[in-house]
Formats: C-alpha cells, structure tokens, sequence
C-alpha cells in the first residue's frame, strides 16, 4: 500500500498580517464608542447637575422673595412697617450696614447681594425659620417669635469645602434699624458661580386692586423709593460640580447688568433668569 503523505499549512505572513490589522480596528472602533459613551455620560451628568443647581436655587429664593411686600400673604409674613422690605444700604442704620444686611451691587467676582426683610408670624406647632433654617438668632439661641422683623440675606462666595463659589445665606434679627442678632451664615447650594438682581421700581405708588405697572428696571443702589418696587429679576450663573469633557475655550456669560462672566475651562455652566411679583401694594 503506497503511504498517504500530508501536508500541514500554517498562516502565511501577510494573513496574519492582514487579521492583526483588522483585529486592531475593531479594537480601535470598540474604543471610540466606548470613549464617546463615556464623555456622554460625563456631559450629561455635568449639565444634570448644573441645571439641578439653577432650579433648586430659584425655588429656594422664591419662598423668601415672595414674602415680601405689602400685601404678602406668603408663608405667614408681611412687610415690616420701619424697614425696607428689601433692605438697602441708604434706607438702614450705620449698624445695620456694618454687618452687611443690605442689597448692595456687585461683589467682586460674585454678583450682588440681596436682602429680603419681613415680619414672621407663628404658627401653632411651628417654629419660626429663616433661610438657613435656624429657629433663632445669638449663641445661646434666642427663638424668634411672632413680629420679629427678620431679614434672610443671600449672596455668593467661595466655599472652602466644596472648593467652588456657592449660594450662602444668613438671617439678622433687626429691632428699630438695628441689628440685634444673627444665626450662622450657611452654604445654600454648591456650584453657583453668580448672582445678579435688577428690581422694577414704578414710577407711581399702587393702591390694592391696580396692577403694577413698573417703569423700570434698575439695581439696588439706583432704586429711588423701596415702597414702589414691585418685582425683581433674578440672574443664576451655576456650574456642574466636577470638570466636564469640553474643549477647552473661552465662554462667556453675561448676567442682566453684570459686565461678564469668562471662564477657559471645561465646567459645564447653566444660565438661569427669572422674575418675582412682589405683593407690595398698600391696603
């Protein structure tokens, strides 16, 4: 029987050349999809946070802003009767500005400052909060109680302890244009870069009944007479709060009279403005 020969054949150079390559492209391909999905997400995630920020910002302020006033019947407060319900440096006290309870014009790099004054009333079984959510002013506490003028202000500075600008607040107990206590300043929300204020001053007072007919919008150092404002445009710059996948470029952001805001990173920012009605009309 003559014998069966066999011959056994590898690759040749060029195909195993040729598998590698194609080898290396799906790989290639996998990645890029894999990288996009991720800076995706990264996206995603940094806009979530920074839009979460804006929204929880405004609504917070709203609950201040609107207890302002007149004729306000928000969250059992009305207008005190001695002091601005927004509380300007040239309507106060010396002492009254000294501890910086006033809505004053831009903060070096932060935006304005904006004080909100109103008379609280009890309620049964409640205790009476201001914006950082304390129930009274000093160390020991002293509580706050029915007719106590209590002004909430809000501005932005750097937190140490997020590492970034952030949304603060603090509440002054004030007797007569003077203040007599104050509860700790508190962050408000991480991640807002600024905060600017316009306030629609009418050129008229308005009796209850009328609708405010504002003829203008100006900021705190250029309102003529509190008693005639009956709305406020807020501006929030806020920002995600880690870096994000952009590209690295110059973007700026202009809030209402802010000269600017330029920043060359890759944070994601939001741009938020707004308006409040206040109830500001004599009975």
């Amino acid at each position: 029987m003559m014998p069966i020969s066999q011959k056994s054949k590898g690759f040749s150079l060029i195909e195993l050349m040729i598998v590698l390559v194609l080898s290396l492209l799906i790989t290639y391909s996998i990645a890029q999809v894999l990288i996009s999905s991720n800076q995706s997400s990264v996206t995603s995630d940094g806009v979530s946070q920074a839009q979460e920020t804006g929204r929880f910002t405004v609504s917070f302020m709203s609950n201040f802003l609107r207890i302002a006033g007149k004729d306000s019947e928000g969250n059992n407060a009305t207008a005190p009767t001695s002091n601005p319900f927004i509380a300007a440096c040239n309507d106060v006290s010396a002492s009254f500005s000294d501890e910086g309870v006033c809505s004053s014009e831009s903060r070096a790099g932060t935006g304005d400052r904006i004080a909100v004054s109103s008379v609280r009333t009890a309620v049964p079984g409640e205790a009476i909060l201001d914006c950082t959510n304390a129930t009274g002013h000093s160390d020991p506490i002293v509580p706050y109680v029915t007719d106590d003028t209590i002004v909430d202000v809000f501005w932005v500075d750097f937190d140490a302890v997020s590492g970034m600008n952030s949304l603060y607040c603090q509440g002054f107990k004030v007797e007569n244009d003077n203040v007599v206590g104050w509860s700790d300043a508190q962050v408000v929300a991480s991640g807002v870069e600024a905060i600017h204020a316009l306030y629609g001053e009418a050129s008229q007072p308005l009796a209850l009944g009328n609708r405010p007919n504002v003829s203008m919008y100006v900021p705190a150092d250029q309102v003529d007479d509190w008693s005639r404002v009956y709305a406020i445009k807020i501006a929030i710059l806020t920002r995600s709060l880690s870096d994000g996948t952009n590209e690295i470029t110059d973007r700026s952001y202009i809030l209402l009279d802010s000269a600017g805001y330029t920043y060359n990173d890759t944070v994601h920012r939001q741009l938020y403005s707004t308006t409040y009605f206040i109830p500001n009309i004599e009975n």
